[in-house]
């Protein structure tokens, strides 16, 4: 199937929304990303590299990513049998091994509404009930300005608990220059990371990245300090470019995760996704770009 992209465009930003970019894995959401950002003939994203130079999982720019809290379902399936992930479809398990997100599972996506117009782009993914569990969601995307903005809706629409998280895998890189310690990251609180590998160069309330790790190179850690507020921003900028990204999150968010390589710096910021049977929740994501 070709690709289709749908351009939102105002005086300051054109952002491509890819409904389709030939993504049939069972890692990230189906219903579409942003490809790329542009302003003034600069670019903010990329694509997914490995170490190698493969694509890794397939992500792209703005992608986001559906996460279980905990890996129950996939436990209690059995071999030949199917289990749902949000924002992807039922997922097959295959064997008798723990779940993993690396891993790809046979997928029956779920099926999807797109609507597409001069000012908004929405991709609605239809409830199917599995195991219990069943979700009504929609992305939106449109923009204000020189802000992207990305609103999530979902609502629980089965007989069981939901139980679940949601970041964007942000694959930054401005003007395709490679991702080194010229980039800088801050956030409006005192930063507590929790190093798994690579090096960072610290201030208060702020990282640059440092050296990656030799066999990966990449580098992966988690970052605390965020606790008890109730929405979260932070500020990519690389002064060298003169470019910029603000992400601002209206949720109290659960986790804060980065992961980054020389062709993408990668903070994530988890968002919690606990409804009851008949509760939805509605948030949205912004981005405000500057170069």
């Amino acid at each position: 199937m070709a690709k289709k992209c749908a351009v939102l465009k105002n005086e300051y930003l054109q952002a491509d929304i890819l409904l389709d970019w030939d993504y049939r894995r069972s890692r990230y959401d189906w219903g579409g990303t942003v490809g790329q950002v542009t302003m003034k003939g600069h670019t903010f994203l990329s694509g997914e590299r490995n170490t190698s130079g493969g694509v890794g999982l397939g992500g792209v720019g703005l992608t986001n990513v559906w996460e279980w809290q905990d890996t129950h379902l996939y436990d209690q399936t059995s071999i030949a049998d199917f289990f749902p992930l949000p924002g992807v479809g039922l997922l097959k398990r295959t064997d008798t091994n723990p779940f993993l997100f690396t891993k790809d599972y046979p997928v029956e996506p779920f099926r999807r509404i797109e609507e597409v117009t001069e000012d908004r782009v929405s991709i609605r993914t239809l409830p199917h009930l599995c195991q219990g569990v069943a979700m009504d969601m929609e992305k939106s995307y449109h923009l204000e300005g020189k802000t992207l903005v990305v609103t999530f809706r979902v609502k629980n629409v089965g007989p069981e608990e939901i139980h679940a998280t949601e970041f964007c895998h942000n694959f930054f890189r401005f003007d395709d220059r490679q991702i080194d310690s010229s980039y800088q990251l801050f956030f409006p609180y005192s930063i507590q990371p929790e190093l798994r590998r690579g090096e960072l160069i610290m201030t208060r309330d702020a990282y640059r990245l440092g050296a990656f790790d030799g066999p990966t190179e990449s580098s992966a850690f988690w970052i605390r300090g965020w606790q008890g507020l109730s929405s979260h921003w932070m500020r990519l900028e690389n002064q060298e470019l003169g470019m910029s990204v603000l992400m601002e999150d209206d949720v109290p968010i659960c986790r804060f995760y980065s992961w980054n390589n020389f062709n993408a710096f990668c903070p994530e910021v988890f968002a919690p996704i606990d409804l009851k049977p008949g509760e939805e929740v509605t948030y949205t994501r912004k981005y405000t770009f500057d170069a």
